[in-house]
């Protein structure tokens, strides 16, 4: 599985892509731990829009996989809909260190 799409890595500029992912870094922990504790209690209006907010980071640093799991919770947030939330959640959280450290061996 790909992590990262070069080719949106290649369009942000060299200068900035350290202070993104340092952001990601710090950023994304908390956020997974949001959309865990909202998805838990049943807060699907809340677990999605930290989805959301995830996935616009995954989106820019391109992130495709996390964005794309990040998308259908957002989806699965806004129908009110619980199936395989806890797996894609599961899967997103797996992903999150591999993907730091992709970013990070650039």
């Amino acid at each position: 599985m790909q992590l990262l799409t070069p080719e949106t890595l290649r369009s942000l500029p060299p200068v900035i892509l350290p202070k993104l992912i340092s952001l990601f870094s710090s950023t994304t922990p908390p956020l997974l731990t949001e959309i865990r504790q909202h998805a838990t209690q049943g807060e699907w209006q809340a677990m999605a829009q930290a989805a959301h907010k995830l996935k616009g980071s995954c989106v820019s640093l391109g992130a495709e996989p996390m964005a794309n799991i990040c998308k259908s919770l957002q989806h699965k947030g806004e129908a009110n809909d619980s199936s395989g939330v806890d797996e894609e959640i599961a899967t997103l959280t797996a992903l999150y260190p591999l993907t730091l450290a992709a970013l990070q061996s650039m």
